[in-house]
């Protein structure tokens, strides 16, 4: 778990913070990172882990991976899941869609009111970073403008996605 204050953060992305606000950030991949951000008067505090079931029975997989996300997933919060980019591997397209499918379906089903789907480069983007820059650069970039010690890449992205949902859209003066 991550506190970080919220002049902190509101200095480190020149955008303020909105009150009262839990965002669960996914970054869908084989390796599913998630962060849940929860935002009050003084600091947001993040929560943040990964799902990886090892299986090579992909229904197993699917299955395993909802009974998580049902964990994980509450409805009082806010989600934004990572858009599917298309590479050239249709097979790797096929897959994150599908987790991207379950996130949205089970948050769904628990009654959640706000969800979206960001691509990767518009949520870089939303926080000051070069959008197309290389993922590896982006995140020690991250790391070094929040002082932080996480050398996680699937939570990294998701901290990132969480905090376009717990940040509002304009900029401070």
């Amino acid at each position: 778990m991550l506190k970080i204050s919220n002049k902190k953060l509101e200095k480190a992305f020149n955008k303020r913070i909105k009150k009262s606000v839990v965002c669960l950030g996914v970054d869908t991949a084989s390796r599913t990172g998630w962060c849940k951000a929860v935002a009050n008067d003084k600091e947001c505090t993040f929560d943040y882990g990964f799902i990886n079931v090892n299986s090579k029975d992909k229904y197993f997989k699917y299955s395993q991976y909802i009974e998580i996300l049902d964990g994980i997933i509450s409805k009082d919060e806010d989600l934004i899941i990572e858009e599917t980019f298309c590479g050239i591997n249709i097979k790797s397209f096929q897959l994150l869609s599908r987790l991207g499918g379950f996130v949205y379906a089970v948050a769904h089903l628990k009654g959640v009111q706000h969800k979206k789907f960001i691509l990767a480069t518009t949520a870089r983007k939303f926080l000051g970073f070069k959008g197309n820059a290389k993922k590896e650069i982006i995140q020690k970039q991250f790391i070094k403008k929040l002082g932080i010690e996480i050398d996680d890449e699937d939570v990294i992205d998701a901290i990132i996605l969480a905090l376009n949902g717990i940040l509002e859209e304009r900029t401070l003066l």
